[in-house]
Parts: C-alpha cells; structure tokens; sequence
C-alpha cells in the first residue's frame, strides 16, 4: 500500500469536504437574500425547499439535514422559526421530511435555539462556524457536525444557514484517506474532541486533552511531546500524529 510522507493529505481531505460543505450554504444563502430583503419577510417567501431538497434526496448525500434558522423578529408571522429539512433511510426507502421543532416561546416543548452553539457562534463572531462532534439530539440523534454560515440583511444578523454531516458518513470516507498513513491518525475539533480516529483506541467523543490546538490552527509550530499536528485549512480541525 503506497503511504504518504505524513498527514497532510488527511487534512487537505478534510479542508476540501469542508469547502465543499461552505459552499453549500453559499448557495442556500443567496436564495434567501430576495425574501429576507422584504420589508415584512413571511414563512411562505422563503425559498430554499427545492435546494434543500436536492441536497438530501441523493441515498449517498454526505448531508443529513439542510436549511436555514431565523433570528428573533425577523420573519413577520413567526418570532422564531426553523426552515429545516432532515432525511431518514428507514427499511431502504430514503425520506426527506420538514423538521417540525417547537418555535412558540410559550409551548413546554421550546427550546431557544439562539443559545446553541451552531447559532450563537456565527452570531457572536460573524464567520463561519463548525459545530461537533455532538449527539444531535434536535435533529439527528447521532453524532454530528453542523456545518453554520451568518445570514446578514442589510448589515444585519438575520439567522444562520447550515448543513448537517453525520460523523459516521465522514468517517467511512475519511478512513480510506487515513489507511494511506503509516502512523495513526487521529482528526480532532478546536477542544480536542475525537471526530475519528484510525486508531480504535480514540473514538468519537473522546477528549485529548492538554493540547496547544488553538497555537496549531494559528499556524504556530509548537513542539508537543506525544502529537505532531497538520492543521485543516478552514476548518477548526487538526490532524493529529503519534511522535
């Protein structure tokens, strides 16, 4: 089996599939500019369903939930609101439904969505976010990354758009790129959580703690006495090697 020199190439996989998850919600958000820029914007203007759709339907779609979530005030005829797809295969058939999430403030069943992170980051920060790996327990009910751009009208917030990945869909692929290194490699978030790992000692989930990951997506070469790191360019991921 030929090996790579180190794990660049894992990274540059994983850089590349998050390009192409950003460029995704590129295209979701230019749909929704038109609408949003409505002086009184409703539900029925919004305009993602076929996109969305398209994104979900194909059984090899690396996307397991697409669409965009409002913020406060911003549509006219609900004060919160979810205009999300999700697909489920259940005994081979490959469904794509309307997530039907709770969006009166007053309903037991409410959740205030503008507190999670693939909300508030993009929120606070005006970038791009990353979300996982995490039990999505709105959505899902696996281990998930959600993908979250900032929507803006006018210069100002108006939601986030985002996609959904399950974490088992990437690592099946991400395995393949990984067997091409002769050295473990192990893929980990900006808190040193496991997103996979060829190596069945981490699992997703796991916790690697200790480590300066915020200095390596800063591009610092730091010595690290167990982990040699190749960042993800674009995505707050880094790759980690056994010394």
């Amino acid at each position: 089996m030929k090996t790579t020199k180190d794990a660049e190439d894992v990274a540059q996989w994983v850089s590349g599939f998050g390009r192409w998850a950003f460029d995704q919600l590129d295209d979701i958000a230019v749909l929704l500019e038109a609408p949003l820029s409505l002086t009184s914007p409703r539900r029925a203007d919004l305009c993602i369903e076929q996109r969305c759709h398209e994104l979900l339907a194909d059984p090899q779609t690396p996307v397991a939930g697409a669409g965009a979530v409002f913020a406060p005030g911003v549509l006219s005829d609900a004060p919160y609101w979810l205009e999300w797809w999700t697909v489920e295969s259940r005994e081979g058939a490959h469904a794509v439904t309307k997530l039907a999430a709770e969006t009166d403030p007053r309903a037991v069943g409410f959740r205030d969505y503008t507190e999670l992170p693939w909300y508030a980051k993009p929120f606070e920060t005006g970038s791009r976010h990353v979300t996982g790996p995490y039990v999505d327990y709105l959505c899902t009910d696996q281990y998930t990354l959600t993908f979250t751009c900032p929507l803006f009208v006018a210069g100002s917030f108006a939601g986030v758009v985002g996609v959904d990945v399950l974490v088992a869909w990437l690592e099946e692929r991400l395995l393949d790129v990984m067997a091409t290194v002769d050295r473990t490699c192990v893929l980990v978030n900006a808190a040193g959580r496991v997103v996979t790992s060829s190596d069945p000692t981490w699992v997703t989930g796991d916790l690697i703690r200790d480590l300066p990951i915020e200095a390596w997506l800063e591009a610092k070469a730091l010595d690290h006495p167990d982990w040699s790191a190749a960042r993800c360019e674009g995505l707050p991921f880094v790759v980690l090697t056994p010394r």
